[in-house]
Parts: C-alpha cells; structure tokens; sequence
C-alpha cells in the first residue's frame, strides 16, 4: 500500500499538476496554446489560411506567393519547318501523320496538328510515298518492282496485294 508510492499521474490526483499548472511543458501538451498569442487573428472575416503562414514566422502571409520564372518560360519556341521532317526516318513520319491525323479536333491544337500532318505528307512524298486515298494507305516502289504500303496498324512495311484485305483494291 502506501503513502510511499509515487501519485498517479494518470489518475485524479495526476490531473491536478495539470491544472494547477505546475509543469509547463504538460500543461502545454494538455490544454494546448492560446493561438492569438501565435499571431492568428481568430475574428477575421477572411479565410484564416491566407493570413496566417505558420507560428514560426512573425509575418503574416502574403496573398499571392513570391516566386521568380525561370528566363527559359520566356523564350519562344522555334518555329516549325519543314527541314525537320528530312532528319526524320519513314517511320516517325508515318506515326507523325496517322497520330495527328486521327487525333480528336481541338481548337488549341488544330493549327499544329495540320501542320505537322502537311509537313509529313511532304516529305514522304518527296521520298517517293504515294498516299492513296481509298482505304488511307501509303504505297512505294520498291526493288525488283515490288510495291511496297505502310500497315499503320502494325507500323511496318508489307508488300502491296492488289484485292487483299486491308491493302486497297488498285495499284500506285
């Protein structure tokens, strides 16, 4: 038993120094910190959150963050050309042409995706492409005469069957 035992301090007894106030680092945890002390203005009519930043900081917040753009945000991109596309192998062309071809129309980007359509159609055409317009395929001759298409479902080259399914129906 005893009156040598130590006060609970989890008990009634414990919950006098709270209240008493004795240990200021329990009272702290126990009953928390008076917040106008901190700075924050409880009574103000606007959002608390955009006046107070944090109680380690004596100023109040600002409401629109400092923050400095990197120079390169204010520098134009290049402009599109068409001798881009020459550094491009059959394939990006292709990709670049059926991609932005079938892309849903959005007017932000209807401009570029014309223009990159138009610019892949130039110069698989002048690399010898021949687009047919009956079933949208790209058709090439190849050695020993063969024509050669572009299977935009596979993106690969096949050889061109007249009358075969998926291949058009007339040669180049």
């Amino acid at each position: 038993g005893g009156s040598s035992e130590k006060p609970d301090r989890y008990g009634m007894l414990g919950l006098l120094n709270v209240i008493r106030m004795v240990d200021e680092n329990l009272t702290l945890v126990a009953l928390g910190t008076d917040l106008t002390s901190l700075g924050l203005n409880l009574n103000a009519s606007e959002n608390l959150h955009e006046t107070f930043v944090s109680p380690f900081v004596n100023n109040s917040a600002s409401r629109t963050p400092e923050y400095n753009l990197p120079r390169c945000y204010y520098i134009s991109p290049p402009a599109l050309k068409t001798v881009f596309f020459q550094k491009f192998c059959d394939m990006t062309l292709f990709y670049i042409f059926y991609h932005f071809l079938t892309r849903p129309s959005d007017a932000p980007h209807l401009e570029l995706r014309t223009s990159l359509v138009k610019y892949a159609y130039q110069e698989l055409g002048t690399r010898g492409w021949h687009h047919q317009q009956e079933g949208n395929l790209w058709l090439k001759r190849a050695e020993g005469n063969q024509v050669m298409y572009f299977d935009h479902n596979t993106m690969d080259l096949r050889p061109f069957v007249p009358g075969q399914a998926g291949t058009g129906s007339t040669s180049p």
